[in-house]
């Protein structure tokens, strides 16, 4: 059994551990946009790591947006970083909040730029078209 003390600490700990997650994203979303900035003359295997940097990172969500297919009732691509943040957030895992929650959103929203998880999914694949497009041509 649990002393008051420990529960509390426990009670700390999450809103911490809530705002490592939120900002353990800032970095995967710099690579995703920042990439395309840097000139293949300064980093010759740009094209390549962007490439597949972005491959495993869909991938991943893909396959976590398959646990949500039975939810969801379609394919989608959804983050497991999200997921969990917003678990800790007490967003139930069959919540929408859960499965349709986007960091990038929530990011522009603090930065009083309100978009929609819609508008992000769409500029996500934009990016994605773009870099396959990068990889075939000027790898």
């Amino acid at each position: 059994m649990k002393k008051k003390g420990e529960l509390n600490k426990e009670k700390q700990l999450i809103p911490v551990l809530i705002q490592l997650i939120f900002w353990l994203h800032l970095p995967i979303v710099v690579l995703w946009f920042g990439l395309f900035l840097m000139p293949s003359s300064l980093w010759p295997g740009r094209i390549t790591f962007h490439f597949w940097f972005i491959i495993s990172i869909i991938t991943v969500q893909f396959f976590w947006g398959l646990v949500y297919f039975p939810i969801t009732r379609k394919i989608d691509i959804i983050c497991p970083l999200t997921t969990l943040m917003q678990s800790l957030r007490g967003f139930p895992f069959r919540s929408r909040e859960n499965y349709g929650h986007s960091f990038i959103a929530e990011l522009l929203g603090k930065l009083r730029l309100k978009v929609s998880y819609r508008w992000v999914n769409g500029l996500l694949i934009v990016t994605l078209i773009l870099i396959v497009v990068e990889y075939v041509w000027w790898k």
